[in-house]
């Protein structure tokens, strides 16, 4: 047969004929080199090309040949951790699954990922105890099929573990918890991670999870709501950062706005952090759509998105946009976390009705608040109207009074 690179280039190609003549080579040969070689290639394919080589591969097994497919695992892929799973568990026997468990037990770390990910489609619990240990693993993949597999086996053990985690005072710890209930995917803890959000030095990564266990739009419209608008407004700060911008279409986040944009047409409850959203959005978009660096990697339904957002945001009028300055003006009244984000905004919008607000503020217990503020009042130019030498003075964390005296 042709050489591996041409038998790759078929596989992946628009021949089907070719094409499936390919993936029964792969499979019928067990050539872990080949798959090797589509597990290194298969990022940089079209999600189209994709599902054309699964369909392929899943055709080309059968009872004499599915057990060909373990051969495979000394090379992990998520694009095809699922399928394999699949495929197995089609054929599962007693005997399949000694086999699964022992390479579970005994076998390298990506013969231990696919593995877990067996046991999430064949949820017997022999596997309990090693899927408990994995599930809390430093390597993503492996945790994260342990916690799936897991939540297939309804283990509270597991379970309670995350929950005490979300209490830990190490930010890791929290954000390891909070991706096991993603995996584990049944009776989240709402309650429990919207305060991990709140006290977590690692706010963003956090909040987007939340979107992989329920939906933000239904979030929106339960009792969680104040704490799905403090999640939004993370999940903004870290986007295209922290959070990749593909992951838009999971937030949903072209709904959310509209939602939030029909909620703020008129002053209420909620109108002082949904302008901050809102006007904090308006400009992280722009620039999204003014700097081509931002999207240059990102696929054209990404992009496309993200312009519909932007057009979205920017199409309403100067009135709508006045009232958001407006309402903003109300989160100095909220907790020293949301007074901060609406001083970043103010300072963007250059709002000098906020002055008088941000003047008050140098008497905050919170000394990133004060600074916060001294900042923004510099920013200003009234920073000559408080007296900031008394301020300093009582400053005690050096490094804060070193950013006030500096700035």
């Amino acid at each position: 047969m042709e050489n591996k690179e041409q038998i790759l280039k078929n596989l992946t190609g628009k021949n089907e004929e070719a094409a499936q003549k390919a993936a029964f080579y792969l499979i019928n040969n067990s050539d872990s080199e080949l798959f090797s070689m589509l597990a290194s290639k298969t990022d940089f394919l079209f999600d189209f090309v994709r599902n054309n080589v699964n369909k392929r591969i899943e055709k080309a097994v059968n009872k004499k040949n599915f057990k060909n497919i373990i051969k495979f695992f000394n090379t992990y892929s998520p694009y095809y951790d699922g399928l394999f799973a699949n495929i197995l568990a089609t054929h599962a026997t007693q005997e399949l699954t000694d086999e699964i468990f022992e390479l579970l037990q005994k076998g390298t770390e990506e013969q231990k990922t696919y593995a877990a990910k067996y046991f999430s489609y064949i949820p017997d619990t022999v596997a309990l105890e090693d899927l408990s240990k994995y599930a809390f693993s430093d390597d993503e993949y492996l945790s994260y099929n342990a916690a799936q597999a897991l939540g297939q086996m309804q283990d509270d053990i597991s379970f309670d573990i995350a929950l005490s985690m979300l209490e830990n005072n190490d930010d890791f710890d929290k954000l390891k918890a909070v991706k096991f209930f993603t995996a584990y995917g049944r009776n989240f803890p709402l309650k429990e991670i919207f305060a991990a959000v709140k006290s977590s030095k690692m706010p963003e990564n956090i909040s987007g999870q939340i979107p992989y266990m329920v939906s933000l739009m239904e979030l929106l419209n339960s009792e969680y709501k104040p704490d799905t608008l403090i999640t939004i407004d993370y999940i903004i700060i870290g986007l295209g950062e922290i959070l990749p911008l593909s992951d838009i279409f999971q937030f949903e986040l072209f709904e959310v706005f509209e939602n939030l944009i029909c909620l703020n047409s008129s002053d209420n409850e909620y109108s002082g952090k949904i302008s901050e959203i809102l006007l904090s959005s308006l400009l992280k978009f722009k620039e999204f759509c003014s700097n081509e660096e931002y999207i240059f990697d990102e696929d054209k339904n990404t992009k496309q998105e993200i312009n519909d957002i932007y057009k979205l945001l920017n199409s309403q009028n100067d009135e709508f946009w006045n009232n958001q300055k407006i309402f903003v003006l109300k989160e100095f009244e909220t907790s020293d976390d949301r007074i901060i984000s609406a001083i970043n905004v103010v300072k963007e919008y250059n709002l000098t009705e906020s002055i008088p607000l941000l003047k008050n503020l140098i008497s905050s217990k919170n000394e990133i608040v004060i600074c916060e503020a001294i900042c923004a009042l510099k920013h200003f130019g009234v920073d000559n109207e408080i007296d900031l030498k008394a301020v300093t003075s009582s400053i005690k964390n050096p490094n804060i009074k070193a950013i006030i005296e500096n700035n």
